[in-house]
């Protein structure tokens, strides 16, 4: 059994966020392996910690912020999480243990990334972070680029599958086709 942590999911979900965590039902189910929610960030497998309005950051960021102490033991660890747009933004901000990125004009576009690890990762950013749009240690991943971003890159999807206790994805056809079609039109 996998199970996983979201941080205030019905807040932390502005730009479909927590369809990370469906895309990773879908798969691990194909495998057999559960994937079940749980209460508790220090003994879950997967975490995620979405984009979120002001109004949901004013409200839950002292809360998101006390977590702190435990995602830096997972960033330390390369624990498999996400922690993604605003989220990032204010831990950024806030802890040493992550590069304080600099500040310029907010973007909003569609970017395609090189990684090291993962090729390259494309994704929508709407933020005023000039660098760091993709950090990772192990499998603690902190980005800019909000929504299901696993589901628009299946190289990513597999090695968080493979640290959520899974295989890499059996895609069907008709999937894989509209993850293709959707990176292609965004890619320009």
């Amino acid at each position: 059994m996998t199970r996983y942590f979201s941080f205030h999911k019905e807040h932390f979900d502005n730009n479909g966020d927590q369809g990370n965590l469906s895309v990773l039902k879908f798969f691990l189910s194909q495998q057999s392996v559960s994937f079940d929610e749980i209460n508790e960030l220090a003994s879950a497998d997967f975490v995620l910690v979405g984009d979120a309005s002001r109004a949901a950051l004013r409200e839950y960021g002292k809360e998101l912020l006390d977590l702190a102490p435990a995602l830096q033991t997972r960033h330390a660890n390369g624990l498999p999480t996400l922690v993604i747009g605003s989220s990032y933004e204010l831990l950024a901000s806030e802890v040493d243990w992550l590069d304080t990125p600099k500040r310029g004009a907010a973007v909003s576009e569609f970017r395609a990334l090189v990684t090291d690890d993962s090729g390259p990762v494309l994704g929508y950013r709407n933020s005023s972070l000039m660098d760091l749009d993709f950090v990772r240690s192990g499998n603690f991943i902190a980005t800019t680029l909000f929504g299901p971003i696993l589901a628009k890159n299946p190289k990513l999807l597999d090695q968080i599958l493979l640290a959520c206790g899974g295989a890499a994805a059996d895609w069907p056809p008709m999937m894989r086709s509209w993850v293709e079609k959707v990176r292609q039109l965004n890619s320009h």
